[in-house]
């Protein structure tokens, strides 16, 4: 699967900070979801994304960013088939790990991965994205399901007694004899209540985890309902009606699409609450990232990582001596990597650049793309895309060693220590220390982390503290208190507690270097000629506009009930007219499912959409790219999905319509 370079790189997504060694992990993880869903497409299976999968999908167009594992489920009757087929069909190397083929398995889903063990050869890193680890995807089935009370009271004891009996024998136990006599004839009892046999000379413990996993599916296709049986057995949730999960609607996730339930926002709100697209960075069911024990794994067999990880050392906190040079006036380097990061430093850039003290150059270095086993991959020097005014110096132009600038600023922290990108060497900050009396650090990146109890962000925090960008700098400047907190703790159980104080001197906070928030618009020749009429009033005056979307699902769900609120929308724009236009968002996607699998509801929409442009409340669109749509909106009305997400980033009002209203 091809993925861009510049994907790899560490970046901040909503506040929060994505290591580089994550998003090898996650691309991976796309990988193998894109060779699961060709065979499945191959053989006529359904699949479809869910659980955090399915709110990133909906919420993000991707992953979320502090989770790192992939979710799919399948109908029962296509995993099985799945189950069946789908190592043969797989990549050579892949796995398909499940209960019915692994009597190590120890759940109730599949797993799907690349290989069943860490691996640095060459050839599977090139293949892999540079990450060695076994990464995978979930996969989970869906069973029909009923409201029985006898059925299922009974479903559940069964359930509950060969659980109960798998968990107290050993995993490689082949014969029942060999069982104490109580457990033995407890087994014996619920297998004749099943019609099932103990079959000697295989896994006992496995045969019991099949048994309970085929009581999950004693109902058929005309059940109304569809359940994750081991929620509904273990908590009573995560049954919803068949319809749900009948068809499905593509959405983005990353630079693929992927399939989810027609209903996804009933399924989301059911299982995770009616406010779901509120962002929550605790939970989970899993240890975080799930590559760090294979890491240490690694650490503990080899005595080291794959990947490059930096060691502090006591002289990095020694000075080194610096001769200095004679000059009227200081003389102050700044050395940003990106144009796309130079808002970091401009603050800083600004405080200095007219006075008559210093004298001030910006000069853009060089950094690399990074191969397997870190070696240099593609050049990159970034020129173009600076803000006119910033006057640029090359980076060969300037000689460090004779000038000795009175204080070097520099945005990224990593050195060779990161394991997607890596600025010159010879910009590394161990040499760059020997040409300065001053070495400044500003980050090119700002998290939102508050406290401590935001415990993702504390563990992800030492792939951009732990480098020698922080310790190595005279100074670190930081956008807040909770950061200048989270650093200091961070170096000292790094570097020692006999650390602290340095630190505590080093590390320093100016909140006025936050760049400005960005000017979110089009510039007037983006603006199709129809949009103006509805953006201005007759006056010039520019016009509050309305961002309407709705959710496919909604609409199939809801039915008529949905086109009546759609109509008493309408209405309620027509009569604000002249304080607002509409602005109808419409993903294609909606029109395509409902023309192929619900065609009465299409024609409706379709008479929605005639009502619509009948009454001329604004602007219609069907383009994929929502952003301009995003960009010229002061407020989002309308069901949750992506698009309602990318406006509440931005700040902007952001109202769930109510279809019972």
């Amino acid at each position: 699967m091809k993925i861009p370079e510049e994907f790899y790189e560490p970046e901040v997504r909503e506040g929060y900070y994505v290591p580089s060694e994550m998003k090898r992990y996650w691309a991976v993880s796309l990988q193998v979801y894109d060779e699961v869903a060709r065979v499945c497409r191959k053989h006529g299976l359904k699949l479809f994304a869910d659980y955090g999968t399915l709110i990133g999908a909906v919420r993000h167009g991707g992953f979320i960013p502090w989770d790192d594992d992939f979710d799919i489920s399948m109908p029962r009757e296509d995993y099985m088939t799945f189950l069946k087929i789908g190592e043969r069909e797989l990549p050579p190397g892949y796995k398909v790990l499940s209960i019915y083929n692994n009597h190590k398995s120890r759940t109730f889903l599949a797993r799907v991965v690349n290989v069943d063990f860490i691996t640095m050869e060459e050839e599977f890193l090139r293949a892999n994205h540079n990450c060695p680890y076994a990464t995978g995807i979930d996969i989970f089935p869906i069973d029909y399901f009923d409201y029985d009370e006898d059925v299922n009271s009974y479903q559940k004891i069964l359930i509950k007694g060969f659980d109960e009996m798998a968990a107290s024998i050993d995993e490689e136990e082949t014969d029942i004899n060999n069982l104490p006599q109580k457990i033995r004839d407890h087994i014996l009892y619920l297998c004749d209540k099943c019609s099932v046999k103990i079959e000697h000379g295989k896994p006992l413990k496995q045969q019991l985890m099949i048994f309970s996993d085929r009581l999950y599916s004693l109902f058929g296709k005309d059940s109304p309902y569809v359940a994750h049986m081991y929620f509904w057995e273990s908590c009573d949730s995560q049954v919803y009606p068949r319809e749900y999960y009948e068809n499905s609607i593509m959405l983005p996730f990353e630079n693929t699409y992927i399939p989810v339930p027609i209903a996804y926002d009933k399924i989301l709100s059911s299982c995770y609450g009616p406010n779901y697209m509120v962002p929550i960075r605790s939970g989970g069911v899993h240890d975080y990232p799930l590559y760090t024990i294979q890491r240490e794994y690694m650490r503990e067999a080899a005595g080291r990582v794959y990947y490059p990880e930096y060691s502090f050392s006591e002289s990095d906190l020694n000075r080194p001596d610096v001769m200095p040079v004679k000059r009227d006036r200081k003389e102050m380097v700044f050395l940003p990597f990106s144009p796309r990061y130079w808002e970091y430093m401009e603050k800083e850039w600004r405080r200095y650049v007219e006075s008559p003290e210093w004298d001030v150059y910006v000069i853009p270095i060089p950094y690399y793309s990074k191969k397997e086993f870190g070696d240099q991959g593609t050049l990159h020097y970034e020129t173009e895309g600076y803000p006119e005014y910033v006057s640029l110096t090359g980076f060969d132009a300037y000689d460090f060693d004779s000038r000795i600038p009175d204080r070097i600023v520099i945005q990224n922290p990593y050195d060779e220590y990161d394991n997607a990108i890596t600025v010159h060497p010879r910009f590394y900050t161990g040499l760059l220390r020997q040409v300065t009396k001053e070495l400044v650090y500003i980050p090119y990146f700002q998290t939102d982390y508050k406290d401590s109890s935001d415990e993702r962000s504390v563990i992800v925090s030492s792939y951009y503290i732990r480098v020698p960008g922080v310790t190595r700098a005279d100074r670190v400047i930081l956008q807040s208190e909770a950061l200048r907190d989270l650093y200091i703790e961070e170096l000292v159980r790094f570097a020692g507690d006999d650390t602290r104080k340095i630190w505590q001197e080093r590390i320093t906070v100016d909140e006025s270097i936050t760049p400005d928030p960005k000017c979110i618009g089009l510039y007037e020749d983006e603006v199709p000629d129809e949009w103006w009429k509805y953006l201005v009033d007759e006056a010039g005056e520019g016009k509050k506009v309305l961002l309407y979307h709705n959710n496919v699902g909604n609409i199939v769900v809801y039915g008529q009930k949905y086109f009546d609120k759609m109509i008493r929308s309408f209405e309620i724009f027509s009569q604000n007219r002249d304080k607002m236009s509409i602005f109808w968002q419409v993903s294609a996607e909606t029109r395509n499912v409902l023309e192929i699998h619900y065609p009465e509801l299409y024609e409706k929409y379709g008479q929605m959409y005639e009502k619509y442009i009948e009454m001329d409340l604004g602007i219609y669109s069907e383009e994929d790219d929502y952003s301009k749509a995003v960009a010229v909106a002061d407020a989002y009305y309308g069901d949750r999905d992506t698009i309602m997400n990318k406006v509440r980033l931005m700040g902007k009002p952001v109202m769930i319509q109510n279809i019972e209203v």
